[in-house]
């Protein structure tokens, strides 16, 4: 009788160590999922951020570059602005002595 009463407590105590296990199992793939989902997520999302670095960079340079364009053609006008006030002048002055 106590033989029987011990299996039946061995039993109890199997199954609640069991579920126990069953739970930390759980547990610890839940854990190592979420872990895992947000080495994902900021994986993904450094990847979303070096793709607008190089978006914005990338504008930067052009911009730059746009900026060097105008100012060398700006200077350009502005030699031809001149030169035309030059000989607007000298017509002026022609015109003038006549």
């Amino acid at each position: 009788m106590e033989t029987e009463q011990l299996f039946k407590t061995l039993k109890i105590v199997l199954i609640m160590a069991l579920i126990l296990g069953v739970i930390g199992a759980v547990f610890y793939l839940v854990y190592g999922f979420t872990i895992l989902w947000q080495a994902m997520a900021a994986g993904i999302i450094t990847g979303f951020l070096l793709i607008l670095v190089f978006i914005f960079l990338s504008l930067a340079v052009y911009s730059w570059l746009k900026l060097m364009l105008m100012k060398r053609e700006l200077v350009k006008c502005r030699k031809e602005l001149m030169a035309m006030s030059r000989k607007s002048a000298k017509d002026d002055q022609n015109n003038n002595e006549k």
